[in-house]
């Protein structure tokens, strides 16, 4: 994920466990990054990058002001290296490395790039902004694919997309036919960039950043794609806001964290389905038995 910005003059690299990366991006936003780029292991955004160890990844954060960029090294709390780096648009830069993608019926294209969509997809036209959400992290496109193949057996179901981010999910599942779309963040600057990602693809959402057991009624489909950690402290609410004989898809989990996760909404009542891993990452899914 990174922000849009006109000159940088300081870099702060820091690699770390894949499972920090989200809170550690959230914390250099705060600290004053202008943007941060989040590398995966094996993913080098260019010949000669350096990359990350297995299970870590590299977050590479710019920034206007050293001082914040030293500030911000010593909240990390893990080893990062500092370097001034020659005045460049890293606002233009990093779009370089994003192209369009296809996932299933989606086809998901940067808004600065014009690409005309394959016959009979749905398109989605996004801009991250200062959100999560690009479409090309495993675990969303993980996700993607779950939501195509979803509506593709019910068309005109409802969704919930917990912790929207850019929107992506939410838009996608709009796009492919589903009926009534909800979305949440505990971000406000990523609700704003969902309404505009939204509004700029013509999807009608329900955003909100309220919690997950304050949005109204239940859906045939609930999507979080988080933190590990997050999705158990959750799951009453997620296994709540699922509809009996709805189903609920889980992401955001490395490969050891699976069990963890399971557990509590097999406690939940809920019914495991066949999951799917990418690389490190894994998506589990899960049905609600039918009422009675």
């Amino acid at each position: 994920m990174l922000g849009c910005l006109s000159m940088t003059t300081w870099s702060l690299t820091a690699e770390l466990p894949a499972d920090r990366a989200d809170g550690c991006t959230a914390l250099l936003f705060e600290r004053g990054a202008a943007g941060v780029e989040e590398r995966e292991a094996g993913l080098a955004p260019m010949p000669d990058a350096r990359q990350p160890g297995s299970g870590r990844v590299l977050l590479v954060a710019f920034f206007e002001d050293r001082e914040a960029a030293r500030q911000a090294a010593a909240d990390l709390d893990v080893p990062a290296e500092m370097a001034e780096i020659p005045d460049r648009d890293w606002g233009e830069e990093w779009k370089k490395g994003l192209g369009p993608i296809t996932v299933g019926r989606i086809f998901l294209r940067p808004s600065w790039i014009d690409a005309a969509p394959p016959p009979g997809s749905a398109e989605v036209v996004l801009d991250p902004g200062m959100a999560f959400g690009t479409g090309t992290h495993a675990t969303t496109s993980l996700c993607l694919a779950a939501i195509d193949d979803f509506l593709a057996r019910r068309p005109g179901a409802s969704v919930l997309d917990v912790g929207t981010g850019s929107g992506l999910l939410a838009i996608a599942a709009r796009k492919l036919g589903a009926g009534r779309v909800a979305a949440n963040d505990n971000d406000p600057v990523a609700v704003a960039v969902a309404g505009e990602n939204a509004a700029r693809n013509g999807a009608a959402l329900e955003l909100t950043g309220d919690p997950v057991e304050a949005i109204p009624g239940a859906f045939d489909l609930v999507v979080a794609n988080i933190l590990a950690n997050v999705l158990v402290d959750l799951a009453p609410s997620l296994v709540g806001k699922t509809v009996p004989g709805g189903e609920l898809v889980l992401a955001g989990i490395l490969v050891p964290q699976e069990e963890e996760v399971r557990l509590p909404f097999l406690a939940g009542g809920l019914l495991p389905l066949r999951g799917e891993r990418r690389g490190e990452w894994s998506l589990l899914r899960f049905r609600r038995p039918e009422a009675g």
